[in-house]
């Protein structure tokens, strides 16, 4: 390595993303149900008990007798132009008995539109479900650096004096895939390199967190605990893992691929798999 490759390794090493708050604004919901306007009202009633942070927003609700289909579900969302949609795991469906998809109603205002959804849990799977308020909100990502957005989000729902989860997943089979390859190269040392980018790929996302814990204060916005979660894995059980070992009231997580509309696999097996907990996508 030359001194000037030296000097350009340190200069950016000292290089820091810094979150950047931008306040988020909810002044619109819509409720998509196939309930009875009886049984949507109470279902109505038991999520803004969850969403206590949005007292004030409007809220338009769609029960059974409000669309008739796909395409009519979409034309009413698109009117009410909302700042953020809820529903829950197939709607108009009986395939929640079976749970191994989100249905084709949800599918599409995911996929179809640029509004937030935030999934509940299926009033007809899980009818008893109460799930208090949002005291312990995470957001999860396996590349949390830089992304303001989605810290955003969970900075809206969490409640004051609760705790805001800043999850980051660093991918352990990618970087051993990384290090097998660098062990055969003969012009890298294996074992500095093993060590160096393993230290270098988890502070990254450290940084970053305490970098919002600093903004957040400057502003005034710290009414909550940040606890910042930086950890190894890849398979989906460890997601569930640590959504489960933190007992998360609100998931937030990004789930469209960049320029693509399909959801990325790992946030459509986790809003599958995680039915009784609710999950802001993005």
């Amino acid at each position: 390595m030359t001194l000037v490759d030296q000097f350009e390794s340190v200069f950016r090493s000292a290089e820091r993303s810094r979150y950047r708050f931008s306040a988020i604004d909810v002044k619109k919901v819509v409720l998509v149900t196939d309930l009875d306007a009886e049984a949507a009202a109470a279902f109505l009633a038991k999520t803004k008990a969850l969403l206590v942070e949005l007292e004030g927003a409007e809220w338009v609700t769609l029960d059974n007798d409000d669309y008739g289909d796909v395409d009519a579900l979409r034309d009413a969302v698109a009117e009410a132009q909302p700042d953020l949609i809820v529903s829950y795991r197939n709607v108009r469906y009986k395939t929640w008995r079976w749970p191994y998809s989100l249905g084709v109603y949800l599918n599409v205002l995911t996929r179809e539109t640029h509004y937030p959804v935030l999934v509940m849990p299926n009033p007809h799977e899980l009818p008893d479900w109460t799930g208090g308020e949002t005291d312990s909100v995470m957001v999860l990502a396996d590349h949390l650096t830089g992304d303001d957005a989605l810290v955003n989000w969970g900075v809206r729902f969490v409640r004051p004096e609760g705790k805001l989860f800043l999850a980051h997943v660093e991918d352990d089979a990618v970087y051993e895939r990384y290090v097998d390859v660098i062990a055969k190269l003969p012009s890298i040392d294996t074992e500095v390199a093993r060590e160096d980018i393993r230290e270098r790929l988890l502070k990254e996302p450290r940084d970053y967190i305490e970098s919002i814990g600093e903004v957040l204060a400057a502003q005034g916005h710290l009414t909550h605990e940040l606890v910042p979660v930086v950890r190894w894995g890849h398979r989906l059980g460890d997601y569930v893992k640590l959504i489960e070992e933190h007992d998360v009231d609100l998931l937030v997580f990004h789930t469209k691929e960049e320029d693509d509309l399909a959801l990325h696999g790992k946030a459509y097996s986790l809003a599958v798999r995680l039915r009784d907990v609710p999950i802001l996508m993005l």
